[in-house]
């Protein structure tokens, strides 16, 4: 059974959570100081942070964040890497548009464009109207290449990747 647990000071458990998301998501590896950093930050006003429980355990996090209106933006999601594909993603973020329902009409969610096993699954959820985009300009050489393009308003894009 997975449930969210609103954040109470189980920095112990949280922190090794938000070092496996970033060295996950962006290969960085966090120390544990700045991983505190992002907690504050996760947990200060406007923002909520969950662990996700599977049976009791702790294999991930969502963190609801405000820009400017109520908490309404799936700001991250992780799910440790041995538990995903399992379902548990899914249920986390059924479990916060819950939370988000009681008080706003709907939640956001960014992802990164390359991030494709993200974009379905949110897709797949119902996340199915685009209400933002974000675009990059790369001002010098970043190693990252293009994994492929797509057309948005007839103009194209790159999807980047980082290998």
């Amino acid at each position: 059974m997975v449930t969210l647990k609103r954040y109470q000071n189980e920095s112990e458990t949280a922190i090794p959570l938000i070092q496996a998301f970033w060295l996950h998501h962006s290969h960085a590896d966090q120390t544990p100081g700045e991983a505190a950093e992002d907690l504050r930050a996760w947990t200060a006003p406007k923002h909520a942070f969950y662990l996700i429980l599977r049976d009791g355990q702790a294999v991930g996090f969502l963190h609801l964040g405000s820009r400017g209106g109520p908490v309404d933006w799936l700001e991250e999601l992780f799910v440790l890497p041995a538990f995903q594909n399992q379902g548990i993603g899914s249920e986390a973020i059924r479990l916060a548009e819950e939370i988000v329902s009681q008080y706003s009409d709907s939640v956001h969610i960014e992802a990164v464009a390359r991030n494709e096993g993200a974009i379905r699954l949110y897709r797949r959820l119902g996340y199915d109207c685009l209400n933002s985009i974000t675009i990059r300009k790369d001002l010098r050489d970043t190693g990252f290449h293009c994994v492929r393009q797509e057309q948005l308003y007839g103009l194209p894009f790159e999807i980047r990747r980082k290998d």
